[in-house]
């Protein structure tokens, strides 16, 4: 799903999800280019995203994670998303505790936008910006 929500050039978006109903936790949550095409492009294949059921991050370009280990916790039901796009940094906040910066000299030249997968189709979720 990727959001209507244009991350705007020069300003700190900070957006909280929340796991409504999950049967696996299998959720990843970022941010993805304008270009993604939901009918080809993937996690690993295109944006920056935390999987909330390892706690590993995925992207495409620059970065190329495909599973990367992370030392941040695992989400249970809710996690915090800052994009900074000055800094080109995206990080997460999980249980009130910043877990720094996970994603630095992310490429703006495309508009942003905050993105979430949803692989079992009862998963739901709410998304407001914080």
């Amino acid at each position: 799903m990727l959001c209507e929500y244009k991350l705007e050039k020069n300003l700190r978006h900070k957006w909280k999800i929340k796991i409504l109903q999950s049967k696996t936790n299998d959720i990843l949550v970022g941010v993805a280019p304008i270009d993604f095409d939901i009918n080809t492009s993937t996690y690993t294949t295109c944006g920056w995203y935390y999987s909330f059921d390892d706690s590993k991050l995925y992207s495409g370009p620059p970065y190329n994670y495909s599973c990367k280990p992370t030392n941040l916790p695992k989400v249970k039901d809710e996690i915090i998303i800052v994009m900074d796009m000055n800094q080109r940094t995206l990080k997460f906040i999980v249980d009130n505790k910043d877990q720094g910066v996970s994603y630095e000299n992310i490429p703006i030249d495309k508009p942003l936008f905050p993105t979430v997968f949803l692989v079992n189709k009862d998963d739901s979720i709410e998304i407001t910006e914080y």
